[in-house]
């Protein structure tokens, strides 16, 4: 067939248009199931918002020793957290894994030996979240099973 490229997906080939072909746009399925407000725990919080391009924003807080007065009274109170965008195409199979310097969210192949990484992976109505321990100050994790509020 002139004027057809062939892509093979698998078992499946799909003829597609020159034109199609040099689209860098990425099909992504619906992201709704993301959006919200996540807990974790009494000190463990992540937003996701609809984002840029399709994507989803994200904001991440976590602290430790602000649910104990003691700690909380002398100001002894850890806290960690990522923000920034993520493309709609790092999200596959409802897992997404990301790279926070602080100041962006960046691909983890870009990520530094101190950046904090973040796994999320939204199973039914829980979000699971691991991370690399690189989040925030001693004890500050993120990593546990949270619930939309």
């Amino acid at each position: 067939m002139q004027g057809r490229i062939w892509i093979a997906l698998g078992l499946l080939a799909v003829a597609v248009s020159p034109a199609m072909a040099k689209d860098k746009t990425t099909i992504v399925g619906d992201l709704s199931g993301w959006i919200g407000t996540w807990t974790g725990g009494p000190e463990q919080e992540i937003t996701i918002t609809s984002g840029a391009n399709g994507g989803l924003a994200v904001e991440g807080y976590a602290t430790y020793g602000a649910e104990d007065s003691e700690s909380a009274a002398m100001g002894a109170i850890n806290v960690g957290g990522f923000a920034g965008n993520i493309p709609a195409d790092w999200i596959e199979d409802n897992n997404v894994t990301i790279a926070s310097t602080g100041d962006e969210i960046i691909p983890t192949s870009e990520a530094g030996q101190y950046d904090c990484w973040v796994d999320m992976t939204l199973n039914g109505e829980v979000l699971e979240v691991d991370d690399n321990g690189q989040c925030g100050g001693l004890n500050v994790s993120f990593i546990g099973t949270y619930k939309r509020q």
